[in-house]
């Protein structure tokens, strides 16, 4: 019945979800409140001085959180709420939220009233039996949900617009044929190979370059040993090493957060149970017995535990659950609900050391022996004690970073250089190794933030925090080293290295191909054997980006695995480590017209994919253009209610 309401209303059911979602940012819910979270329009933070308000945080986060608890089934604690970062996925979903709005501005987009009202009537979204909904009935279906009719229309204001400025910005992006057929390859594509690897590392070994040699390399290629601009960035650390010996963590401290999350660390109740089972068939060709010859047979085993036989070995000679019957019946433990619900039900009515009587279930009859059980409780204090403390200190640790990272935040908005920014928040000002563009070297190891020091002047310092694996970082620019022509002292080890790993890849390729020749008159495993080295397998046909075995990946490995005939032998391709003989053994290959058939499909999901990837790179390069400022005080009051 339920099911059949379904599917007659499933356009309004997928009307229902889509407000649902719209509603994780309009949505008010005052129980997130507390007595000092501040008004709902006290701001947050700015962006592009765009404002972000507590009202609309708390409807976000607590949305946010509310569907991670239903998706995780009351299973998410604390510490996995932590991990999780909705603060942070909160606060980035409203700041590209104000982005776009700002972008669109730049740009001369709006939607109009007429816009919205188009979109309302027209969409089939919001149609039944192919008719509009009408006004008074979204009102009423609106206000079943405690939203507005100006909330859902700023929501779909808001929806429009970004989707006006993503076809502005995205509506030109196309996908080739070829491109299109490189994907199609990569998803049908599959090779099976057999093959030998001749590794270059027992030729490295042995290669010792004079200095000769390596002064003739240097002097030949002198250019390309050239050292690139180099950066010095003067940075301070906001991370779990500078932080955690500044945070106290007292016996109150732990005692009060087990008062408030008794709940999440209660252990379910378990049982440890043993089984001996006697199927009934369930059809006529399944394995087992009819229901009343297995009944006979489970009582007869069942009178003979009760006389004392021994349960285990029972088990072991006459129990057909070939899971657990080797190891006497044991199932080990197992919360309330894992098993069926009328196995479930014996054992917890059970006690201790008690044997059941026989057990209907849809897989037969079992005789089940309770080991012991663990009532549902809650651990004292003193067992969860230390996993509270680490839970209390990352949490203090992340609020004095959020507090700090606010405090230099706006000091460096003032004007403030980044070491006096950094005096006043009582943080240390360290100076980074000369790092080149593209290097990520820790500590400092962010793609984005190296890539942001190549923008900056001599001396700018950077307002806002680079996110970094182990915390934070605010950065300016120290020093710049310019790119220069090397000394052979400089770069001498490089040299020796390349000589080495050239000499050593020449010999692998010599070797290889001695191989290649002899495999084609006596096979591969011979030719293999004879020159100390093993001929190996992939272990199952592979498709096209993953990797071939220990040979790895890479362009003119696939190509050349991709594009052998059956039985022939390769030359020997570059492979991980050395050189390879490759020789193709089963091969899917291209096949055009299943290529025609689904080219449309392909071109379409690529086109949407870089279309998304495009919108994500306008957005993160719009990051530089405006201003993130946020309230550190406002944003910590928020979090410790979170």
């Amino acid at each position: 019945m339920a099911l059949g309401y379904m599917r007659r209303h499933r356009r309004w059911l997928y009307v229902f979800l889509w407000l649902v979602i719209a509603a994780f940012i309009i949505l008010y819910i005052p129980a997130f409140q507390g007595a000092d979270s501040g008004s709902p329009g006290e701001v947050v933070a700015q962006v592009g001085g765009l404002p972000i308000t507590v009202g609309e945080f708390q409807k976000s986060y607590l949305r946010q959180r509310q569907f991670y608890e239903r998706l995780y089934q009351g299973r998410l604690d604390a510490e996995g709420l932590r991990r999780l970062g909705l603060e942070r996925q909160t606060f980035d979903a409203l700041v590209v939220e104000r982005l776009v709005t700002l972008e669109a501005r730049r740009l001369g987009l709006e939607v109009s009233d007429e816009t919205v009202a188009r979109t309302l009537a027209s969409s089939p979204d919001f149609q039944e039996d192919g008719r509009y909904l009408g006004g008074p009935e979204i009102r009423r279906r609106l206000e079943m949900q405690g939203i507005t009719v100006r909330e859902f229309e700023d929501s779909l204001r808001r929806r429009l617009l970004r989707e006006s400025l993503e076809s502005l910005l995205t509506d030109g992006v196309a996908v080739s044929e070829a491109e299109a057929e490189r994907e199609f390859r990569r998803r049908s594509e599959q090779v099976k190979l057999e093959y030998v690897l001749v590794d270059a590392g027992p030729f490295r070994a042995e290669s010792d370059p004079t200095a000769e040699e390596v002064l003739a390399r240097f002097e030949a290629k002198r250019e390309s040993y050239r050292i690139p601009e180099r950066r010095v960035l003067s940075y301070v650390m906001l991370d779990t090493e500078t932080l955690r010996p500044r945070v106290t963590v007292t016996d109150r401290d732990l005692e009060a957060y087990y008062q408030e999350h008794r709940e999440e660390f209660k252990q379910e109740a378990e049982a440890c149970a043993a089984h001996i089972l006697v199927k009934v068939k369930s059809s006529p060709t399944a394995p087992g017995h009819s229901e009343e010859e297995a009944r006979i047979l489970a009582q007869g085993l069942l009178d003979r535990v009760k006389a004392g036989e021994d349960f285990a070995e029972l088990a072991r000679k006459s129990s057909e659950d070939e899971g657990s019957a080797p190891n006497g019946g044991d199932l080990g433990c197992f919360p309330r609900g894992r098993m069926v619900p009328a196995f479930d039900d014996a054992v917890f009515s059970m006690k201790a050391g008690e044997v059941s009587d026989l057990v209907q279930s849809n897989f037969g009859f079992h005789v089940i022996r309770l080991g012991s059980l663990r009532e549902e409780a809650i651990p004292p204090l003193a067992q969860v004690k230390e996993r509270i403390r680490q839970i209390v200190t990352s949490s203090k640790v992340e609020e004095l970073a959020e507090e700090k990272s606010g405090g230099l935040a706006a000091a460096l908005g003032r004007g403030r250089t980044l070491e006096e920014a950094a005096k006043e928040q009582g943080l240390t000002v360290q100076k980074s190794e000369p790092i080149a563009r593209g290097e990520t070297k820790p500590p400092l190891a962010s793609p984005i933030l190296v890539a942001r020091a190549f923008e900056m002047k001599l001396g700018e310092v950077e307002k806002e925090g680079f996110s970094l694996p182990q915390g934070a970082a605010f950065v300016a620019l120290a020093e710049v080293q310019p790119s220069r022509l090397p000394e052979l002292k400089d770069v001498e080890e490089r040299v020796k290295n390349d000589l080495a790993e050239e000499g050593a890849l020449a010999r692998a390729k010599a070797t290889a191909a001695e191989v290649k020749a002899k495999a084609e008159r006596i096979g591969l495993e011979r030719a293999a054997t004879g020159a100390g080295l093993v001929r190996k397998e992939t272990p199952s046909p592979t498709g096209r980006g993953m990797a071939l075995g220990d040979l790895g990946t890479g362009a003119a490995l696939e190509e050349a695995a991709f594009s052998l005939a059956e039985s022939t032998l390769s030359e020997p391709v570059r492979a991980a480590g050395g050189y390879a003989v490759l020789r193709a053994l089963e091969r899917k290959a291209f096949d055009p017209a299943a290529f025609e058939a689904e080219k449309a499909q392909i071109v379409a999901s690529l086109r949407e994919r870089k279309r998304n990837e495009f919108f994500q790179a306008y957005i993160d390069k719009a990051r530089e253009r405006y201003p993130v400022v946020r309230r550190a005080d406002v944003f910590k009051r928020l979090m410790s209610q979170g």
